[in-house]
């Protein structure tokens, strides 16, 4: 039979363990540092911004804790995956980027300054954006006219993309192979500058996320002929997607999400998906979420993981059949 001090001693024990280790009212379960940072990958103003900043206002009293936003820009997310594998893995820091610098960086990419399968982990998917080829208003009315367009002049088969590491970049090689157009996608330095080039007729198109394009689009500075999501977006239901212009099987949206350094151990992992997932559901939330163009996503560590994967099988075979590579 124990001794009564055995049984104050476990008594004593299981109290401070249940004190340390028990979720307290509005404070994540696992010992998150007192200020949490998500790092942006685009400049300030952008789309991706827009959204890493009301997730971060919501997260701090689901977290109870100082929450900022930080900018790494470069490469969409090249350069904050450089910068993420230097940071603690205390659960401290949070990278907000699309699904490409785990699923499509890897095979565009000659040499990548980080490993994606152990410098990356994947905390939670976060919205879906689709894309959307536009042109600008002087431009073609249909994405058929567009391709008649590109077929009898080269000079005018270029489109512009936000990222060449991005899904709307493999969306245009894609639609170049299945209408056997060549196409030609020069880079720009976020969707802004490429937006700024279309508004003033300096690019025949462009590619990039929806989002970027709506406000121009709605006041008639830009067109928008197709989009790239499954079904018409009921923020501008008078814009037909790629299938319906006669590519079904054609589409794409970018993933953006939330990703850890690697080593970060799985219980603080596990605290920020939870506290994300509860954000991304909270209906205010999603309402404004929506009114970006953004669809919430969310869901597990596990599932993000398996998207990218996913995305990879999809969109490797095209890049490789196109011979594209980043240097």
């Amino acid at each position: 039979m124990p001794t009564r001090r055995q049984v104050l001693q476990a008594a004593t024990a299981a109290a401070t363990t249940a004190t340390l280790g028990a979720p307290r009212p509005g404070r994540a379960a696992a010992p998150l540092p007192d200020t949490v940072r998500i790092i942006v990958v685009v400049p300030p103003g952008a789309s991706m911004d827009n959204v890493a900043r009301l997730v971060a206002e919501r997260l701090k009293p689901v977290l109870n804790r100082q929450v900022l936003v930080d900018y790494k820009p470069g490469a969409t997310g090249l350069v904050a995956s450089q910068y993420l594998k230097t940071t603690e893995p205390d659960g401290g820091t949070v990278m907000f980027a699309p699904i490409a610098v785990a699923a499509f960086f890897p095979f565009l990419y000659s040499r990548l300054p980080y490993d994606p399968e152990t410098d990356l982990v994947p905390v939670c998917d976060g919205v879906h954006i689709p894309h959307a080829l536009v042109v600008p208003t002087a431009g073609p009315r249909t994405l058929a006219a567009f391709l008649d367009q590109a077929r009898a002049d080269p000079l005018r088969a270029s489109v512009g993309t936000s990222s060449m590491g991005s899904v709307g970049a493999l969306l245009m090689l894609r639609l170049s192979q299945l209408a056997k157009v060549d196409l030609q996608l020069v880079a720009y330095k976020g969707g802004q500058p490429l937006l700024t080039d279309l508004m003033g007729n300096q690019v025949p198109a462009g590619v990039s996320v929806i989002s970027d394009y709506l406000t121009q689009h709605q006041a008639g500075r830009v067109r928008i002929l197709a989009a790239g999501s499954r079904e018409r977006t009921a923020l501008a239901p008078d814009i037909p997607t790629l299938a319906e212009s006669g590519f079904p099987d054609l589409y794409g949206a970018s993933s953006i999400g939330f990703f850890m350094r690697g080593g970060t151990p799985a219980p603080l992992v596990q605290a920020m998906s939870g506290a994300i997932n509860t954000v991304l559901a909270a209906p205010e939330t999603r309402e404004r979420l929506l009114a970006m163009g953004a669809e919430p996503k969310g869901g597990s560590a596990q599932a993000f993981r398996q998207l990218a994967r996913t995305e990879r099988a999809r969109w490797e075979p095209v890049a490789r059949a196109a011979n594209i590579r980043i240097e």
